[in-house]
């Protein structure tokens, strides 16, 4: 297990040669340490995501039969939760896939709050200016069709 941990670490953030940059060494370890944490904060959500998921529907199969158990229900979902979750953090490929998820979404250069701001406030503004045309063009054929049928 151990040896996976590292593995991960190492697939992560590949680092430096052995003697370069001790600090920077530091500095890599500590991303990749940061990147693992988001691969199980991942596989907690989906775990919970499960467990939510799967309590909904044994509680709605149960309630068809009889009336359900809610303490074993919630037993068998977390069960179900945590088992599937484990299992996709052991299955070779989808840890991989994972991983390579996380580490591509650190390479992603993430806009600053400011053109956050600047950005939405264009898609507002170019969200009212299409509002209007469409209202003119409503009002231009509501118009014309009143003509015609002569309402």
């Amino acid at each position: 297990m151990a040896n996976e941990m590292a593995n991960a670490e190492t697939k992560l953030e590949p680092s430096a040669p052995a003697g370069e940059g001790g600090a920077e060494d530091k500095s890599q370890q500590a991303r990749a340490l940061g990147l693992l944490r988001w691969v199980q904060m991942a596989y907690m959500v989906i775990a919970v995501l499960l467990l939510w998921v799967s309590d909904k529907l044994i509680t709605l199969v149960w309630s068809k039969f009889a009336e359900p158990d809610s303490a074993l229900v919630t037993l068998i979902s977390v069960a179900v939760g945590f088992g599937v979750a484990f299992r996709l953090y052991k299955h070779e490929k989808f840890n991989r896939a994972t991983h390579e998820v996380v580490g591509e979404l650190a390479k992603v250069t993430w806009p600053s709050r400011r053109e956050t701001q600047v950005s939405t406030v264009v898609v507002i503004i170019t969200s009212m200016i299409a509002a209007a045309i469409l209202g003119a063009f409503d009002a231009v054929w509501s118009t014309i069709t009143d003509l015609i049928y002569k309402v």
